[in-house]
């Protein structure tokens, strides 16, 4: 019999489907005009926590059909954006948390990844957005390859 999918996967494949991400096992993709956008579920080996990967494989840095999410040349967490609900999403993003019910965990993602997280995604589809997301420092605690950073500074930057 197969194993019920977790209120988090349900949500995000939802929110996920309606802006037109294609998913490809535990990772969504979508290109962008500049960029080939990933969104990742990761589950912790350590607990039932689990973790919102969210990344963008520059076109310009070469071609890629379905890199994984640690493979993309733009990488940031999704408790890590600059929100005010970054609190709220650790508790939803933890199974085990009972502060939230199966219903409102998943009313919560779903509203996360509408309101916050895909529209941020998307915006990393094009250079304006990446380095609009950079300026105004979004993705501080991400990663961000120095070949990015280097495109973005060159005298005829994307």
């Amino acid at each position: 019999m197969k194993a019920p999918s977790s209120p988090i996967r349900t949500a995000m494949a939802q929110e996920l489907r309606k802006a037109g991400f294609k998913a490809r096992t535990t990772s969504w993709y979508k290109h962008g005009p500049d960029a080939l956008l990933v969104v990742n579920l990761q589950k912790s080996l350590h607990g039932p926590q689990h973790y919102i990967n969210l990344a963008a494989w520059v076109k310009q840095l070469g071609e890629a059909e379905a890199p994984k999410e640690y493979q993309c040349h733009i990488r940031v967490r999704a408790t890590s954006l600059p929100t005010h609900n970054a609190e709220a999403l650790e508790h939803a993003l933890n199974l085990d948390d009972a502060s939230m019910d199966t219903e409102q965990r998943e009313a919560f993602i779903s509203r996360f990844m509408r309101e916050e997280a895909i529209p941020f995604l998307e915006s990393l589809g094009t250079w304006e957005g990446i380095r609009a997301a950079v300026n105004a420092g979004k993705l501080k605690k991400g990663l961000l390859y120095k070949e990015v950073e280097a495109l973005l500074q060159a005298p005829a930057a994307p």
